[in-house]
């Protein structure tokens, strides 16, 4: 397969696309292939061990397209999704979205159209130089292509408390994101919206449970046998006691796949025990791994460790980068010998993601509902939160088509379409495009199809989990009717008890949020570890580049901490 991709448009800056490949390099690709065209040069890179290009990057008379992610078109995958995508563009001269499957990033040159994109949620990220002439899926590359970035005060804010910058703005001033639902017309030079009409609903709403349940595991059905046809005996599928890792295993045993399970934690923890019984329901192989176990029989990392962590995660992941290496093991283990991992991520388009009630919002209570997880105090300038909450803000109505600077209210239908467009777009991109970068990876629970499907059921019925259960329960019945970490069994749904704590989190007024939140982080004296940070000022002393941004001993996990640390080493280090 390929993990990486740059295209490298005349007119650029030769220097720059020199200092790119370097990065490449240091991050542990190989130039699998570069190829020219009319107005440039695309460069397909692979990882050691990871040779075979030929399912990946195909050249017919109809044109050229190579992918990184997995990718399935008309039900095709590979190669032959490939070449089928590509006649259908020489002939028709367009693309119908719908047709188009996975997590990938396309580079597609068919003479007359030559174009770069990505999923219809841009979990494979692709990156943009300031020149527009250089656009790679690494955020390193593209960084190391204008050999001299400042940091970007609003988006390194946003990184270090959220685990990713809301915006088409990276961290680095100068390279930006391909805008969500655009693709870049490298022969014209310039973006086009793939989607008119936008990603809302197109159909009626769902007049019964029953119907919904229907059309959506009809969907999981081909969704789970594109899986199983392209990649027999080869998927290993994390596993938890939630809703959605079942939900997707439940997909593959519908699918009359076996696939290997593996689940994360201690042998007592609640993950683990009701991942067992689910893998003997299904009599299924389970992997229980346990991080921190193998974490502890690491050294602890010092710099030289802590810069491959960066480079192992093109920069700037969503947890930090102070991993001892059981992170970057357990990646490379459910990938290795052309197996595909899954993962349940995105799901909650089958549930009430914001634990919001039905009806109308601003994007200010968006951000004070869920983006509010710190104090006031760990701003440094007196304007801090009001100026986050604002951007945060004008980012929220720009990506479901409002203007930036409006003050009319969202429709609950588009406050669902913003945990799809915001919140898995910015923040479970980041590790899509990670996983990727070492082998095959994919969220295949939301896509465009499964987020209109989802669009059309009644938030009533998506609260405490009852649709989803359903969908678990219509799929596999045996799984269904295990435990949960939730409390109930899945082929009975939610009682009460669970729609009593629904309704009690959905009336929380937005506004006494994050005044329930300060007390919560008071109570569990949520803060960085004081030993933690002294260790990581020992080893990068002087003041950091998040010193004059955020006051670092007001944040409220290590895991926020590791994201300074990744900031200040990318930049010390790295760039």
């Amino acid at each position: 397969m390929l993990n990486a991709l740059s295209v490298f448009l005349a007119g650029g800056d030769p220097e720059g696309e020199a200092r790119a490949e370097r990065s490449f390099g240091r991050q542990g690709f190989f130039r699998a292939r570069r190829i020219e065209w009319a107005g440039g040069s695309v460069v397909a890179w692979g990882c050691p061990g990871q040779r075979q290009v030929e399912d990946c990057l195909v050249q017919t008379s109809s044109g050229t397209a190579c992918c990184v992610g997995p990718l399935w078109f008309r039900g095709h995958f590979g190669r032959r999704a490939l070449v089928a995508l590509l006649d259908e563009v020489h002939a028709e001269g367009s693309l119908e979205e719908g047709a188009l499957r996975g997590n990938f990033a396309l580079f597609l040159d068919t003479g007359e159209h030559t174009w770069l994109l990505n999923d219809a949620f841009g979990f494979v990220r692709i990156h943009t130089s300031a020149d527009r002439r250089f656009f790679s899926t690494s955020w390193l590359a593209a960084c190391a292509y204008l050999q001299r970035v400042e940091v970007d005060a609003a988006a390194a804010i946003e990184y270090v408390l959220l685990g990713a910058s809301h915006s088409c703005h990276s961290v680095a001033r100068g390279v930006d994101l391909l805008p969500l639902g655009h693709a870049q017309d490298l022969r014209r030079r310039r973006t086009w919206q793939r989607f008119p009409d936008g990603f809302g609903l197109h159909d009626a709403g769902f007049v019964s449970l029953d119907a919904a349940v229907g059309a959506i595991t009809e969907q999981l059905h081909t969704v789970s046998n594109e899986v199983a046809a392209a990649f027999p005996g080869r998927v290993n599928a994390a596993l938890s006691g939630g809703f959605d890792s079942r939900l997707i295993v439940a997909g593959l045993l519908a699918a009359g796949m076996q696939p290997r399970l593996f689940v994360y934690g201690d042998a007592d923890s609640s993950d683990v025990v009701i991942a067992r019984a689910v893998a003997v329901a299904a009599d299924l192989e389970l992997e229980a791994i346990d991080k921190g176990v193998v974490d502890h029989d690491l050294p602890v990392p010092d710099l030289e460790s802590l810069e491959q962590s960066v480079l192992f995660f093109d920069g700037l992941p969503n947890d930090g980068i102070d991993d001892p290496g059981a992170d970057r093991r357990t990646r490379l283990q459910q990938t290795a010998g052309g197996c595909i991992a899954l993962n349940g991520g995105g799901g909650e388009i089958f549930r009430n993601f914001f634990h919001l009630p039905d009806c109308a919002f601003s994007a200010r209570d968006i951000v004070r509902a869920f983006y509010r997880g710190f104090s006031r105090g760990v701003f440094r300038e007196p304007e801090g939160l009001a100026n986050y909450e604002a951007r945060l803000a004008a980012s929220i109505r720009n990506i479901v088509g409002m203007s930036p600077a409006g003050n009319e209210r969202l429709s609950r239908a588009q406050v669902e379409l913003l945990y799809p467009l915001f919140r898995c777009h910015y923040w479970m991109g980041v590790n899509n495009s990670v996983a990727v970068r070492h082998g095959y990876y994919a969220t295949p629970l939301v896509d465009l199809a499964s987020v209109r499907l989802a669009l059309r059921v009644p938030l009533r019925w998506k609260n405490a989990g009852a649709l989803e259960s359903r969908l678990v329960a219509a799929l596999h019945p045996a799984i269904a009717a295990e435990p949960s970490a939730y409390g109930f069994r899945f082929d009975v749904g939610p009682g009460w008890r669970a729609r009593l704590a629904e309704w009690t989190a959905c009336a929380r007024p937005v506004r006494l949020r994050p005044l329930i939140n300060a007390t919560r982080r008071h109570l569990r004296k949520a803060r960085v570890a004081p030993a933690l940070l002294q260790r990581y000022r020992a080893l990068l002393p002087g003041e950091w580049r998040m010193d004059q941004l955020l006051d670092l001993t007001q944040l409220v996990d290590d895991r926020a901490l590791g994201r300074a640390l990744a900031v200040e080493v990318v930049w010390r280090r790295i760039l």
